[in-house]
């Protein structure tokens, strides 16, 4: 392959924003990219990609190709690639992830696990096994 030949990206199949003045109870599932700057609160949530913005928090487990936490989430992050913790952004939970991002600032209260690409997330269904494996967190 040339050296500066076009890459193809990946066609999300949409975009999808949760604001700042919304609160959602459930689960949330998409396969596109869904932004948080409100609050979610539910057991479960789906997502190509899944951004929490600096007012968004997020009550619950998350599955997604990639996770960017600039807000707060209370639970497990499975990530098939990556998961990107900004200086503002907090997760307390367990994480597993192909690759992760640590800010000076950001802040992990759990256990966090770098496996290869297939180990991260063979068939995403392993979040039930880690919330059977983490430990109450103090309050």
């Amino acid at each position: 392959m040339p050296l500066f030949a076009r890459r193809t990206r990946p066609e999300t199949t949409g975009y999808s924003v949760i604001d700042e003045h919304a609160v959602v109870h459930g689960e949330i599932t998409s396969q596109g990219t869904i932004r948080i700057d409100g609050r979610i609160d539910g057991q479960l949530h789906r997502a190509d990609t899944l951004i929490v913005g600096r007012t968004g928090s997020i009550a619950g487990d998350i599955e997604a190709r990639e996770v960017v936490v600039a807000g707060a989430v209370e639970g497990n992050i499975l990530a098939e690639m990556r998961v990107e913790i900004q200086p503002t952004g907090s997760v307390r939970g367990d994480i597993t992830a192909s690759a992760m991002h640590l800010a000076e600032g950001g802040a992990v209260t759990g256990h966090v696990a770098i496996a290869s690409r297939e180990a991260a997330a063979p068939d995403i269904p392993r979040i039930e096994a880690a919330r059977h494996r983490t430990p109450a967190l103090p309050g």
